[in-house]
């Protein structure tokens, strides 16, 4: 069955209450934006479960390939052309993404319940927040349920609509208010111009109406809701929300943070938690890294996990830009990095955090290197549940092999750590495409013409990408430590 949203709980306590916020338009769309949402909600927030809604609500720079020509050809004939093509291409993606949003909210509720009847059985009642076109989404919810009256097992509390890009009427308005338990918010802004793009609409986010608790929030802009949010909580008295536990001014925190390894918590903090109950893990993972000539790791160095951290980073994204200005890429940027470059974008969708996201590439990862199959393509978590680490360590170590431009030049029969426990085939991998290469080329054309040509063109750009090869078993080793930490390493 097809999931229309991927919801993820922030760290919570027991409670009955859950309060379910929906992104808008180009938000949510990768592991850095989702961070970003999830820190803005308040943990106090009615002492309830806080749970993101993400649906894929589009970007305004993602572009399909029909999309790219059109401009590219739209160029040759004249630059404004170009810039036209453009305007109309992201109008006519705007208008997609608010079909898509209609229709988001028409599953909406049923989702949420199956979702909250797995993960959090005792949840009787939610309350529900929707920026932009998330309040689009809601609007939509509620006017399902204003015609299917029992289409919705739980109570609905306050519903928060900010910003919202969707045209409601005083008496819809009465309407969807009546099929809720609490207050429906109006939270507007006149300075928000953001929404006089909507043109055919007169956008609830911009004025009062009647029917609503509107709420003007004087001066914002579309952009200041998610920022801002305790402040709109606490205007509105969301739920009963008094501003409790006011957090720190961003601009604060963020100057307190002048160590870049250190506050790399997804990989700094990981492994030193784990350093006492796994201590192999932080050298295997060094030994991977330190086959990279770009990284300089010296076994003199008092720090290892700061060393390894270090060097992780600058071999993120562009390694001369990195070693000039002398700091690298986070690891989650580096995770990215890596989606971007084995074509996983459609799959970041359904991975809210981390740990989901690393399985998904380790997947990849084992899936590209061994073609014909491999313990670690599929569930890779649940496989560790049953893999010592020896046994994971010489997995990592086979792949490790595949993805340099040495293992072209191998004979099958020398692949050496590939064969592990006799659960690997080797079928049509890097070292026969070595082979025949060496021998005999013209054999390799049938196999190269079939579906395996993406993953052999992609190996090879792994091959000859700096550090890829080093990276991805290291990527791998710290998947094993999260899982065994069971930390999923979001917020």
């Amino acid at each position: 069955m097809v999931k229309h949203f991927k919801f993820l709980t922030l760290p919570h306590g027991a409670s009955e209450v859950a309060n379910v916020f929906v992104h808008g338009y180009s938000a949510g769309h990768d592991l850095r934006d989702r961070r970003l949402l999830s820190k803005q909600i308040p943990s106090t927030l009615h002492s309830g479960i806080n749970i993101l809604g993400f649906w894929r609500s589009g970007h305004f720079m993602q572009m399909s390939n029909a999309s790219r020509q059109l401009i590219a050809g739209a160029s040759r004939v004249h630059p404004y052309f170009a810039v036209a093509a453009f305007a109309a291409e992201r109008v006519a993606h705007f208008a997609r993404s608010r079909r898509r949003a209609v229709e988001m909210g028409e599953v909406l509720l049923s989702e949420l319940d199956d979702y909250l009847l797995a993960r959090h059985p005792y949840v009787t009642e939610i309350n529900l927040i929707g920026h932009s076109l998330g309040g689009r989404v809601l609007v939509s919810a509620l006017r399902k349920l204003v015609r299917q009256p029992g289409g919705c097992s739980l109570t609905i509390g306050d519903v928060l609509l900010m910003a919202a890009a969707v045209e409601v009427g005083a008496e819809e308005a009465r309407g969807l208010k009546a099929c809720i338990n609490g207050r429906l918010i109006n939270a507007f802004s006149r300075n928000d111009r953001i929404l006089l793009m909507n043109a055919d609409e007169k956008c609830l986010g911009r004025h009062e109406v009647a029917n609503f608790d509107n709420v003007e929030m004087d001066g914002f802009g579309h952009q200041d809701y998610w920022p801002k949010l305790h402040k709109v909580l606490a205007s509105t008295g969301f739920a009963g929300f008094q501003g409790q536990h006011y957090p720190a001014p961003m601009g604060k925190e963020v100057a307190s943070q002048e160590d870049h390894v250190r506050d790399d918590y997804l990989l700094y903090d990981l492994f030193e938690q784990i350093e006492q109950s796994h201590p192999a893990l932080l050298g295997e993972a060094i030994k991977h890294l330190k086959t990279s000539s770009w990284t300089d790791l010296d076994d003199n160095e008092s720090d290892k996990l700061y060393a390894f951290t270090r060097e992780f980073q600058l071999l993120g994204g562009h390694c001369l830009a990195n070693m000039t200005r002398r700091r690298g890429l986070p690891y989650a940027e580096v995770l990215e990095m890596l989606v971007a470059h084995f074509e996983l974008g459609d799959d970041l969708h359904d991975c809210a955090t981390i740990l989901e996201l690393e399985a998904a590439l380790v997947r990849t990862f084992f899936s590209n290197a061994f073609a014909d199959g491999h313990v670690l393509c599929h569930s890779p978590e649940k496989v560790l549940e049953t893999l010592s680490a020896e046994h994971y360590f010489k997995h990592v170590d086979a792949l490790a092999e595949r993805l340099t431009l040495t293992s072209y030049f191998k004979s099958p029969t020398s692949d050496g750590g590939a064969q592990v426990a006799g659960r690997v085939n080797t079928g049509m991998t890097m070292g026969t495409i070595a082979g025949a290469a060496s021998f005999n080329v013209l054999s390799m054309v049938p196999k190269l013409l079939g579906n395996s040509v993406g993953r052999v063109i992609t190996n090879f750009k792994t091959a000859l990408k700096p550090g890829y090869s080093a990276l991805i078993p290291a990527v791998a080793i710290t998947f094993y430590a999260r899982v065994k930490l069971g930390n999923s390493g979001l917020h």
